[in-house]
């Protein structure tokens, strides 16, 4: 052995060795599986998708070490919008846009692009010593997964559980599409409420209303107040005349309306604020010529929308205030306002903003026609499966979380106004008619159309539609495939808390709906990785850290370098780069792919955020470096017996410590307690297997045992530290691979 511990030659062997064979499944009859969690091909693996993976290995090889036929489907998401914007903002770089490419062109650039983010993942997971099942790779985009999306889609929209509906939206100026909650950011800070006068129609009295956007006054349809407040009951009922829209609105009462909150008088705002929209379906609130009326008939509700797709104002407001930017706007309504006596008065408040994650605009609630699904009943399936423990989760405490958004699920946006992602399967004739189909073909039999021209609908579907369909799509299905058959349902997702909502209850709710089965027995719910401080990482902050450069290293410039380029918020960069100089004047040290994964497993609590710090990631570059001594100090010694015979006290008490140690260890991993079993690995070999028994050993001269007893080590940890096991194992043992070694 060499004296010296080297760990980057070691690790780049066994990767190749273990990505080019699947595992050995000769004789094993149990099944464990688990589906990779795909990453999106947006650049590179962060934190969070190699502290999950180096989860799911350890149980892949921990199964397969107990004799079960261990699967894990590996594949990536197209990842709709967070891609297309990676690719728009390199094309920025170079002065273009997509639309001087046009749809076709730009497709080709986001293609390249994936191909390119692609290896760059695949490398990182193969780095980190994954036993995937690479032969079965899958993507999202592939051939196979659009037929399965198609299918999926189709089949809904025919059982009635898909539509399309004119409703408000999260939209986004900038990307000019709706998006989800999951891609809204809200930011507290300092703002201003106006409390605006609405005089009364034939009155000379007047109601104040509180308001945080009197931009969005144009589109008003009533006054809201409560019931109970005593100020307002006498004009319950009445009309106010809209400031310089005429537009006559009814007052009228509803026990939303906070009565602590500003004047207590609410404006309400269907077309541009989601509570408002609730109040005025609640309502019919709808516009016969110049009046605002209430009706009994939902069907009736029309939310009166005053702003493009860029957020700028429309035809439906004023000339004065046309064509405006909607903060621009504001500060012409509140001047015309202050003119005419109609500002009442200015308080300061704290009010949350909506900005998009990805562009960083602020979100506008906006009205347009989208695709729905109707997921209450499927919610409902998919609950009774939690109820009925076929779901457990792991810890048990986010069931609640689950239910409580489950509880209260709203149908599901699917579709996006972008370019990139599974075009929606729908066409659309001259009179406004929709047919869906698999292809226009097959619809055009399937409705007995006419030679009519059809038009395929320009919307893509949520990438997180495609991503629902994954555990089952990805092995295979709609086909019977013998991968779906073997490991359907799987028996374990590894994921982060935040997506409980929009990944874990959708695949939920789709697998019970097409394949009557939920898609796994157990999940097993993270901590989100933070950086030393507790924050979120990201690229925006400039405390993103590539686990490639905690393996190999990396120097201070190619830090600076990586960190500061292709930044989608302006300003960012030196900021950025003073900070990175403060945190690591000399660049990040080599640790390899042990000691990162050793340390994501003893920050694997049940917390929901991890704090990643470098120090005890050199505390276990340090246990490497001491499995190495070890291992180097024992090979000195001749062997003298292949089996473990306790012929003294201190064979007897390592004997029963290792036994001990063992089942504590099995009892950890079965209670998804990696962080347990991690130091209890850690406090074993360290403090009791080298610190006493092999200097017990070497004091008795009695040192027969120390080969046999380092084999039954280097088995228990391998899960935990592959590449130093196996490569001991190979030099000092020279027999079958620590992965074959079944109990």
């Amino acid at each position: 052995m060499e004296a010296k511990y080297y760990p980057l030659e070691i690790e780049e062997k066994w990767s190749k060795v273990w990505s080019e064979r699947a595992l050995d499944k000769t004789n094993h009859k149990k099944s464990f599986s688990q589906v990779i969690p795909p990453p999106n091909v947006t650049g590179t693996l962060h934190m969070g998708h190699s502290f999950q993976y180096a989860i799911m290995d350890f149980y892949t090889r921990y199964h397969h070490m107990k004799g079960t036929n261990s699967y894990w489907q590996v594949g990536s998401d197209h990842a709709g919008i967070a891609t297309q914007m990676v690719v728009e903002n390199n094309l920025a770089n170079e002065g273009k846009t997509k639309n001087d490419l046009g749809r076709e062109k730009f497709l080709e650039e986001i293609w390249k692009w994936k191909d390119f983010s692609e290896d760059k993942i695949t490398s990182q997971i193969k780095r980190l010593g994954c036993t995937v099942e690479w032969d079965k790779y899958r993507f999202t985009f592939d051939d196979e997964f659009c037929e399965t999306v198609n299918k999926a889609f189709v089949e809904l929209y025919r059982s009635g559980k898909i539509y399309r509906g004119y409703r408000l939206v999260n939209w986004d100026p900038i990307l000019k599409t709706a998006v989800s909650d999951l891609e809204v950011v809200r930011q507290e800070k300092e703002g201003v409420i106006w409390h605006i006068d609405y005089p009364l129609v034939d009155s000379s009295e007047k109601v104040t209303v509180a308001t945080t956007r009197p931009e969005t006054m144009f589109g008003d349809m009533a006054v809201a107040v409560n019931p109970k407040d005593k100020r307002y009951q006498k004009f319950i009922g009445k009309y106010v005349e809209l400031p310089f829209v005429g537009r006559k609105i009814p007052i009228l009462s509803d026990e939303y309306v906070d009565m602590e909150f500003g004047t207590g008088c609410l404006k309400i705002t269907p077309g541009h604020d989601f509570n408002d929209y609730e109040i005025g379906k609640k309502y019919a609130l709808h516009q016969v010529s110049d009046t605002v009326e209430i009706s009994e008939d939902t069907e009736k509700f029309e939310p009166i929308n005053i702003f493009t797709d860029e957020a700028f104002t429309n035809d439906e407001v004023p000339k004065d205030f046309a064509n405006l930017d909607r903060f621009k706007v504001r500060k012409v309504v509140l001047e015309k306002l202050k003119e005419q006596n109609l500002l009442a008065k200015e308080e300061k408040h704290v009010i949350s903003v909506p900005r998009g994650e990805r562009s960083n605009m602020v979100i506008e609630p906006r009205l347009s026609y989208q695709w729905y699904v109707k997921t209450k009943e499927m919610a409902a399936k998919a609950n009774d499966a939690v109820n009925k423990k076929e779901v457990v989760f792991h810890p048990e405490n986010w069931i609640k979380t689950y239910f409580n958004w489950m509880d209260n699920i709203q149908d599901w946006c699917i579709s996006r106004q972008i370019w990139w992602g599974h075009r929606i399967p729908a066409w659309h004739d001259d009179e406004g008619n929709v047919y869906v189909g698999y292809d226009e073909k097959e619809l055009r039999e399937f409705y007995k159309l006419d030679d009519r021209k059809l038009t395929q609908d320009e919307d893509v579907l949520d990438t997180w539609f495609s991503s629902s369909l994954w555990p089952f799509g990805s092995l295979g299905w709609p086909e019977e495939t013998t991968t779906f058959k073997t490991h359907f349902p799987t028996s374990l997702l590894v994921t982060g808390f935040d997506i409980i909502f929009f990944w874990v209850a959708r695949m939920m709710m789709m697998s019970l709906e097409f394949t009557g089965k939920i898609p796994f027995k157990n999940v097993y719910v993270t901590g989100l990785i933070r950086d030393e401080n507790g924050q979120k990482m990201s690229k925006s902050k400039g405390n993103i850290i590539d686990p490639l450069d905690l393996i190999y290293g990396i120097e201070l410039d190619d830090l600076l370098k990586k960190r500061t380029s292709n930044l989608m918020q302006e300003g960012l960069a030196e900021k950025i780069e003073r900070k990175t100089r403060k945190q690591f004047p000399n660049g990040i040290e080599s640790y390899g792919s042990d000691a990162v994964r050793m340390t994501f497993f003893s920050l694997a609590t049940h917390t929901r955020d991890i704090s990643f710090e470098l120090g005890r990631l050199k505390g276990y570059r340090n246990f490497c470096n001491k499995i190495w001594n070890a291992a180097r100090f024992i090979n000195n010694y001749p062997k003298e017996q292949e089996k473990f015979e306790a012929k003294n006290d201190a064979d007897k008490w390592i004997e029963k410590e290792f036994n001990d140690v063992s089942k504590q260890i099995t009892k950890n991993v079965e209670e998804y307690r990696l962080d347990f079993a991690m130091n209890e690995v850690y406090e074993f070999f360290w403090g009791k297997f080298c610190d006493k028994y092999i200097e017990d050993c070497k004091a008795s001269g009695e040192t027969a045992n120390l080969h046999p007893m380092l084999k039954k080590i280097l088995k228990l940890m391998h899960p935990f530290a592959p590449f130093i096991t196996e490569e001991i194992n190979e030099i000092i043992f020279k027999g079958s691979s620590l992965l074959d070694l079944s109990d």
